[in-house]
């Protein structure tokens, strides 16, 4: 339907070239709404009338809906700080029952942040044979791996809106750099092309009129946990230590 990577097995199995594994980052829906304030979305998104949105269309859900379930499922996650998506962040919440049943539908599971504001899909482990993959996990490679660990960072500690430097992300990525790295040219390659992995996975996006400074998503919160980023980053460090075979 989608290959579409699903946000909780992004970071499963951080790569590198010596295939570095991962412990797989787990959401706990217990942790997820604990203590959570009644919520609402603060307008009225479905009006009643069903009308169809083409010939055939058989949908008993209103369009609205039926958009942001489509977004659910297409899209890497669903935030009220998207451009792209934040229209359908209050059907999300009005119409979160519907929406986790049609997804359980197709072996996904939906996990709300009210915290941050977000909401995304993750694959269910459905154990029969005749269950099929949905969303394809896509393991990060080491440079976008570590640079998402400092991205949680300067998530976690921001006062105001999460704005990240490109100079800042680079000058960060040289602390992992192995003293045998010498090559300059190559080891900014890979600064760029993990910039662009994680923007292509809507974790950072670029600010609007800047090339060089990016919002951060609060959905970097729900990929990692504090305790995974501690272990990632110990491990990175030894990596980067020319300890490339540490546990």
């Amino acid at each position: 339907m989608t290959d579409q990577p699903s946000f909780a097995d992004i970071f499963a199995e951080p790569q590198s070239d010596h295939d570095a594994a991962a412990e797989q980052p787990r959401l706990d829906p217990g942790a997820v709404f604990a203590d959570d304030d009644q919520d609402t979305a603060g307008v009225l998104v479905d009006g009643g009338g069903q009308v169809p949105r083409f010939d055939g269309d058989t949908s008993e859900l209103s369009p609205p809906v039926c958009w942001a379930l489509q977004a659910l499922v297409a899209a890497p996650h669903v935030s009220e700080k998207s451009d792209k998506t934040r229209r359908h962040w209050p059907i999300v919440l009005q119409h979160e029952a519907v929406l986790r049943s049609r997804l359980a539908e197709l072996g996904l599971l939906l996990e709300i942040n009210r915290e941050h504001r977000h909401a995304f899909t993750r694959q269910a482990q459905d154990p029969s044979p005749h269950s099929r993959v949905i969303l394809r996990s896509t393991p990060l490679r080491l440079a976008a791996s570590a640079l998402a660990l400092y991205l949680y960072n300067q998530y976690v500690v921001a006062l105001d809106e999460p704005i990240v430097e490109r100079s800042d992300m680079i000058d960060h990525m040289l602390g992992y750099r192995p003293e045998s790295h010498t090559d300059e040219v190559e080891f900014g390659k890979q600064m760029e092309r993990a910039i662009q992995t994680l923007t292509d996975a809507s974790i950072i996006k670029p600010v609007r009129g800047s090339e060089d400074r990016f919002l951060i998503y609060g959905v970097i919160t729900s990929i990692l946990t504090a305790e995974q980023v501690s272990a990632l980053d110990a491990r990175y460090r030894a990596i980067a230590r020319g300890e490339e075979g540490a546990d």
